[in-house]
C-alpha cells in the first residue's frame, strides 16, 4: 500500500488528471509489488465495473439535463426563483441559491449548477454591486445542493455500489438540501445588511403565477422521476429514458428551442461528461482490487471500531475522512473506493444504509467546495475570471455553515429519513 499512496500523490502533485492519477498509481503498485499476474485482471475489472443496468441512468439524466438547458430554463427558473424571493435584502443572492436549488432537480450536475447558473447571475450580481468575489463564493457552494436534489448523479452511483434503493435515496436528499439552502439564505441576507446589498421590487401574485407557469415544465420533471419509480412504473433506468423523451418533448415542442445545431452540441456535451465519469468509474474499479488483495476494507473497519466502540466517534472519524477526501478527489472516486469498507461500518453501527448514504455523498459534495480542488469554485473562477484564492476565502464560511448541516443530518437521522419513508416504501 505504501508503493500505492507513493505514485498517487506524487502524480496528484504534479496536475494529472484525477482518473489517470488512479490508473498510474495501479500500474505503479502492480509494477513495485510484484504482482504482474494481476495486470490480466485489470481490463477485465475495468469493464465489468461499467458493466452495469443502473449505471446507464447516468448518461440518460445528463442528456435530459443538457436538454434541458437548451431549452433555456435557466433564465426561467432563476426568474421564478427571484419572483418569490428578490423582495428581501439581498434578493438577488437569494436567487442564486433557491435557482441553484431548483435547477438541481433538472441536472443532478452541482458543476453544471454552479456554470450555468454563474453564467446568468455573476454579470447581474456585479452590476447590482455584489462584491464579485463573493457572489462567485455564493454561487459555487450553493451549487453542491444540485446532486442533493432528484435527480442526483451521486445517489445513482451510491446506490448502484451499496444496492440501496435509489428512489428513496432520492427522496431522502430533498430534506437536507432544503436545510442548507435556508441556511446559505440566511448567511446572504446577513452579509447583505451589512454591506447594504438592494432589495428588488415585489412582484404581485399575477406575476409569481407567470413566472411558475413558463417553468411549470420543468420543474414537473423531478416529480415525473419520483412518481415513476415510487409507482413501481419504472425503475431508475426507464425513469432517465422517460426523462430523455419528456425533455425532448419540451425543450423541442413547449420552448422550441432546439435545432440541429443545438442537438449535435447537446450530444457531444454529454458524450464528453459521461466519458470522464466512466473512466473515473473503470480506473476507480481497478483501485478497488488493488484494495481488497490488501484487505483494506476489512483493516479500515477493524482501526475504527478498535479507536473506539462509540458510534458517535466513529462517525465523527468518518466525516473526517470523506471531507479529506474531498478535498483531493473526485465524487465517483470517493464513492467507489470507500462505499464497500463504510457499508460494513454502517452495518456495525445498526445504520439505515439510506442515512448513511446521504451522509457520504453530502461530504463528498463539500468537497466541490473545499480547496485546493473545489470544482465549483474553479468554474466560478472560469466564469467571473477572478482569482481562485480569492473566491475560496469568501467560500470558507459558506463550505462551515455546509459542514454545520452535515453535523445536524447526521446526529439527527428522522431528518433525512422520515421523507422516505412517507413517501417510499
Amino acid at each position: 500500500m505504501i508503493w500505492l499512496g507513493v505514485f498517487f500523490f506524487v502524480t496528484l502533485l504534479m496536475g494529472v488528471p484525477i482518473a489517470f492519477v488512479m490508473g498510474i498509481s495501479a500500474l505503479g503498485y502492480f509494477v513495485a509489488t510484484d504482482h504482474l499476474r494481476f495486470l490480466l485482471a485489470v481490463p477485465q475489472r475495468m469493464f465489468a465495473g461499467q458493466d452495469s443496468f443502473i449505471l446507464l441512468a447516468i448518461p440518460l439524466f445528463v442528456l435530459a439535463g443538457n436538454l434541458m438547458d437548451v431549452g433555456g430554463l435557466t433564465q426561467r427558473l432563476v426568474g421564478f426563483a427571484n419572483s418569490l424571493v428578490g423582495r428581501f435584502r439581498g434578493g438577488l443572492s437569494l436567487t442564486a441559491i433557491w435557482g441553484s436549488f431548483l435547477f438541481g432537480g433538472v441536472s443532478g450536475s452541482a458543476a453544471a449548477d454552479a456554470a450555468a447558473l454563474g453564467t446568468v447571475l455573476s454579470p447581474e450580481l456585479k452590476r447590482q454591486g455584489y462584491q464579485e468575489d463573493y457572489s462567485a463564493a455564493l454561487i459555487g457552494v450553493s451549487s453542491i445542493m444540485a446532486p442533493l436534489v432528484p435527480p442526483s448523479i451521486a445517489m445513482i452511483l451510491y446506490g448502484a455500489l451499496s444496492g440501496t434503493s435509489i428512489s428513496r435515496l432520492f427522496v431522502a436528499g430533498i430534506v437536507p438540501g432544503v436545510i442548507l439552502a435556508v441556511i446559505l439564505s440566511a448567511y446572504a441576507m446577513l452579509i447583505a445588511r451589512m454591506h447594504g446589498y438592494p432589495k428588488l421590487p415585489a412582484m404581485s401574485l399575477a406575476q409569481i403565477g407567470r413566472s411558475f407557469g413558463q417553468c411549470a415544465p420543468v420543474l414537473l420533471l423531478p416529480v415525473i422521476i419520483i412518481g415513476g419509480i415510487r409507482g413501481g412504473v419504472v425503475t431508475p433506468t426507464e425513469a432517465a429514458a422517460v426523462a430523455v423523451i419528456y425533455a425532448l418533448i419540451v425543450a423541442g415542442l413547449w420552448y422550441r428551442a432546439l435545432s440541429l445545431s443545438r442537438l449535435r452540441e447537446v450530444f457531444l456535451s454529454t458524450a464528453t461528461v459521461c466519458a470522464a465519469i466512466y473512466l473515473l468509474i473503470a480506473f476507480a474499479h481497478v483501485l478497488a482490487l488493488i484494495f481488497s488483495i490488501e484487505r483494506l476494507p476489512q483493516a479500515v473497519v477493524h482501526t475504527l471500531t478498535t479507536v473506539s466502540d462509540n458510534k458517535w466517534v466513529i462517525l465523527i472519524m468518518v466525516n473526517l475522512i470523506l471531507l479529506v477526501l474531498g478535498m483531493f478527489l473526485d465524487t465517483v472516486g470517493i464513492l467507489i473506493l470507500t462505499v464497500p469498507a463504510l457499508m460494513s461500518i454502517g452495518s456495525q453501527l445498526g445504520m439505515d444504509p439510506v442515512h448513511l448514504g446521504v451522509i457520504v455523498v453530502f461530504n463528498c459534495l463539500i468537497g466541490f467546495a473545499t480547496p485546493p480542488v473545489g470544482l465549483c469554485l474553479y468554474v466560478m473562477s472560469g466564469v467571473t475570471k477572478r482569482p481562485i484564492e480569492a473566491i475560496s476565502l469568501h467560500a470558507l464560511p459558506m463550505v462551515g455553515l455546509a459542514i454545520f448541516v452535515l453535523a445536524i443530518i447526521t446526529v439527527f437521522p428522522g431528518l433525512v429519513l422520515f421523507l422516505p419513508n412517507l413517501l417510499v416504501n
